[in-house]
């Protein structure tokens, strides 16, 4: 259904599905993120729209430790929306902090891009995930993703370059160090995205020493190994400094 269908036959708004929108591409978010995101003045102006669309079960709240609160999206809000995306059926304190810091890293490019005059666009493990898997079964989709979760990444970049040339850059953001196994074989994989032109870059953020040292010493066996990068998790939005992040734009 088209959306301007769906405005005229709810009480829904322009930013109510825009704020759906982010909430399930994103999958899980704060509302501080969905503060930023869309430059609200107030986090009370996000609890407002956010409880009123609990209120009609598209948006699902859920508290996970005493001072972390996030919201997802339900297969309602998704079927409202038609967004290609999968649904999480709830949010666990295992997977949060690499799913909110992702959401950071996400908004943190979005504006420097933007703040450079840079065209960007970016993919999100959960609308990557929906390609590969469909809508089968939750059971089915669970072990197929099992199958193949080293071959999604966490995020895709699409960066134009000056002269409009697409950037395609395989983003993962690593928060634990993984065994010497499985970082040989998913470097296989990043040697034949980039020897067959799928990706131009691969981009790892993490700043965890040990995890740098295990990804340089993992590209050292690829032929496009200069493609293979890592970048620190950006102190700003660690330390929640968006105004800096807003306030001005880097190369």
């Amino acid at each position: 259904m088209e959306l301007r269908m769906v405005l005229k036959y709810t009480s829904l708004k322009q930013k109510d599905l825009d704020y759906l929108t982010f909430i399930l591409r994103n999958g899980i978010v704060t509302a501080k993120q969905i503060r930023v995101k869309f430059e609200e003045p107030t986090l009370t102006r996000v609890y407002s729209r956010v409880r009123k669309l609990m209120a009609k079960g598209f948006v699902k709240y859920e508290r996970i430790a005493p001072k972390v609160g996030v919201y997802y999206g339900s297969r309602e809000a998704r079927d409202v929306t038609n967004a290609d995306v999968t649904v999480p059926s709830k949010a666990t304190i295992y997977t949060i902090q690499h799913a909110l810091l992702m959401n950071d890293l996400l908004l943190y490019h979005e504006f420097l891009f933007e703040k450079e005059g840079i065209e960007f666009q970016y993919q999100t493990e959960r609308e990557i995930r929906f390609k590969a898997l469909g809508q089968g079964s939750q059971q089915n989709r669970l072990q197929e993703y099992n199958q193949i979760r080293d071959r999604i990444p966490d995020a895709i970049f699409v960066i134009k370059k000056r002269d409009g040339t697409p950037i395609r850059v395989w983003v993962e953001l690593e928060l634990n160090k993984k065994d010497r196994k499985r970082y040989d074989e998913k470097f296989k994989l990043f040697d034949d995205l980039l020897l067959n032109g799928q990706f131009d870059q691969i981009r790892y953020f993490t700043n965890l020493v040990q995890i740098k040292n295990a990804v340089n010493k993992a590209k050292r066996k690829l032929v496009n190994d200069s493609k293979v990068v890592v970048r620190d998790i950006p102190e700003e939005i660690l330390n929640d400094r968006w105004e800096e992040v807003k306030s001005r734009g880097k190369n």
